[in-house]
């Protein structure tokens, strides 16, 4: 085993998620309203919980020390052991369902702003977990495309994703 995969396992679960969602919620806010942003995160969770069943561990309180604390977020502990990859295929849909929900709100540095409210430390392990914030932004800028055609290919060893023809 690697020290990339020990070092996703050293952070919690709970603790990435909970990061993620701080961030997320303080860049809307900068954008919208901390209500808006409140309200948004709440009704994604809802949302992709279908998909995502261990997103109902996750509780956000009270928006008004949400503003200055990420203290109101708690996840119950279970959520420790669920699969990290599992954890970052719902961390991706919840970014994605963000951006495109605040739309043009969003503005083009949305997910630059993220990142660097996120932090490096937390932006490398949800990296790590297979959360891909260029696809994001890729999926956006061709979604004029026929995608059933294509499919977004991610080079690994590098910063660059492009599309290929299915065969």
């Amino acid at each position: 085993m690697d020290d990339t995969s020990n070092e996703v396992n050293i952070v919690p679960n709970s603790d990435v998620m909970k990061h993620t969602l701080f961030s997320l919620i303080s860049v809307a806010r900068s954008k919208t309203s901390i209500d808006y942003a409140y309200t948004m995160a709440k009704n994604i969770l809802i949302e992709l919980k279908e998909n995502f069943s261990f997103l109902g561990y996750i509780r956000i309180n009270n928006i008004k020390n949400l503003c200055d604390s990420i203290d109101d977020i708690s996840i119950i502990s279970d959520f420790d052991n669920i699969d990290s990859k599992h954890i970052g295929e719902a961390i991706q849909s919840i970014v994605d369902l963000y951006k495109n929900r605040l739309g043009n709100k969003a503005g083009y540095f949305f997910l630059t702003e993220f990142k660097k409210v996120l932090g490096e430390e937390y932006y490398s392990i949800i990296k790590k977990m297979g959360v891909d914030l260029r696809l994001i932004d890729l999926q956006k800028e061709i979604a004029g495309i026929d995608t059933e055609d294509y499919k977004i290919r991610d080079k690994i060893d590098s910063n660059i994703a492009f599309l290929e023809k299915r065969e």
